[in-house]
């Protein structure tokens, strides 16, 4: 189907139209609009327009906190709660976190989640969890675990001058819409 190394010469699965109404074009890159490496076929743009704006596959979002490790023991005297700030040992800011508490004794925090993920953290930072009434006293310790995000529309890659019947001379993963003006595309893996 291509004469690029990174291109299968014949489709193998998934072979679909690109358009607005079936969701995949997109200005913002989610799992659901995710075309996974497709090579794009242009149809005829005689008509409407010859860019097309992409982000490559492969491409990474940046990293956003997803998980936690417990330091110590959850800490003492925390009540369920959302949008609490954290302090980091790392560059990392913005970081605030969902709990749910322990009703009784200890009060330690029994479930963490990321609410705001914040940026500029590194896996292995060190974060305590702060509750006002908390007092600071034991307060909940926690190792960060960062992973990759979903790509932004900033990665994104526009390629202009694109011929009728033609393939785009790179794999995607994701189709905007803003900067396409190619009516008719297909995507197939």
């Amino acid at each position: 189907m291509g004469q690029f190394g990174n291109q299968p010469d014949f489709a193998t699965f998934d072979v679909k139209s690109i358009t607005v109404a079936n969701g995949f074009i997109s200005d913002t890159p989610s799992l659901a609009s995710k075309l996974n490496g497709a090579v794009i076929y242009i149809g005829d743009n005689s008509t409407v327009g010859n860019e097309l704006k992409v982000i490559p596959a492969g491409v990474l979002g940046p990293f956003t906190v997803s998980g936690f490790n417990a330091v110590n023991n959850g800490g003492t005297q925390y009540t369920d709660n959302v949008g609490l700030t954290t302090t980091t040992t790392g560059s990392g800011t913005g970081l605030t976190v969902d709990i749910t508490a322990a009703s009784g004794g200890d009060q330690e925090i029994i479930t963490i989640a990321v609410n705001t993920p914040g940026t500029g953290y590194e896996n292995g930072d060190f974060i305590e969890v702060i509750e006002s009434g908390q007092g600071g006293v034991d307060q909940a310790k926690y190792r960060v675990q960062v992973s990759a995000g979903l790509p932004t529309v900033d990665q994104a890659v526009t390629f202009k001058g694109l011929g009728t019947g033609g393939f785009l001379p790179v794999t995607v993963d994701y189709v905007l819409a803003t900067g396409t003006t190619v009516a008719e595309l297909i995507a197939a893996r």
